[in-house]
């Protein structure tokens, strides 16, 4: 919408480019200019929480609230319900609480999704990346062919594996080095069949698309991905965040007993209760599968 461009646009000026992307995604969920009484304000969360956790929905509205004050401002007169905002923060769940990682049937669901849907491969090959490798979207976008290394191991049963290694360069311009922990054996030929297509020094998430007289060589920019995450919550009733893959990486790594000094490296946190707070989740479930196996 031309008024929530124009928002963003006057917000960039003062905020930093991060906070207006996450913006921006938020407002996305935003799909007409209504007023929200206290009734269409409830009926508004009730259709956030159908792909969407309590927090997200409330950050959605948080800034849709936000945008409307903007709006205010400017001589439009649009509702929105301060009681019914109030009543959803004092909310409580605790019945069918969307989790923040991924189940396997979700990870699952989602790339089989878009394997079998007219979409740009590339989009697929994201998912995998932030699923292997846990990097903020923002860090892998900026991923080149030559921050990509293969090492060759011999496992304790002697058999020779490849290890794909990326550089990364994190919060306040912090590298680090990530392992690729490929979850299923057949997205290392996905890595490497990218590889091999990108010159020296092309952006990992290259792509091309086909026209009749024509070949236009793109890469994926942020705007693309929020949008095609957000379409794809919407086909599939599942919160597909690209956090919610870092967190997915995360939690999967600290149930296989990972240390957390390392897991912390890979993650890039400046805190190791950050990782701790991730460990102690990932016992959570661990208790759940060992109750439900009893």
């Amino acid at each position: 919408m031309y008024l929530i461009d124009l928002y963003l646009e006057e917000l960039s000026k003062v905020r930093d480019p991060k906070t207006i992307e996450k913006k921006k995604y938020l407002l996305i969920h935003l799909e007409e200019l209504r007023d929200f009484s206290k009734r269409e304000l409830f009926e508004f969360y009730e259709k956030l929480r159908q792909r969407l956790s309590h927090g997200s929905a409330l950050e959605v509205l948080r800034e849709v609230r936000l945008f409307y004050e903007w709006l205010r401002e400017r001589g439009y007169r649009y509702e929105f319900s301060e009681q019914a905002f109030r009543e959803l923060k004092k909310k409580k769940e605790f019945e069918n609480k969307a989790r923040k990682y991924f189940t396997e049937e979700e990870v699952e669901k989602i790339l089989s999704y878009i394997r079998t849907k007219p979409k740009p491969f590339v989009y697929y090959l994201l998912c995998v990346v932030l699923l292997s490798s846990g990097l903020r979207i923002s860090e892998a976008l900026s991923l080149k062919k030559d921050d990509f290394r293969e090492r060759r191991l011999i496992t304790e049963k002697g058999e020779e594996r490849s290890v794909f290694v990326v550089k990364v360069k994190g919060k306040f311009a912090k590298e680090r080095e990530v392992p690729l922990v490929l979850w299923k054996r057949e997205w290392e030929e996905v890595i490497r069949k990218q590889l091999d297509s990108l010159k020296e020094g092309q952006t990992f998430f290259t792509y091309s698309l086909k026209f009749p007289k024509s070949v236009k060589v793109l890469t994926l920019s942020r705007d693309a991905v929020y949008r095609f995450f957000f379409d794809l919550s919407k086909e599939l009733g599942i919160d597909v965040h690209p956090h919610r893959f870092r967190y997915t990486y995360a939690v999967w790594l600290a149930m296989k007993n990972i240390p957390p000094n390392v897991l912390k490296e890979f993650l890039g946190h400046s805190s190791v209760r950050t990782t701790l707070e991730i460990y102690a989740q990932a016992q959570k479930e661990k208790v759940l599968e060992l109750i439900a196996s009893l």
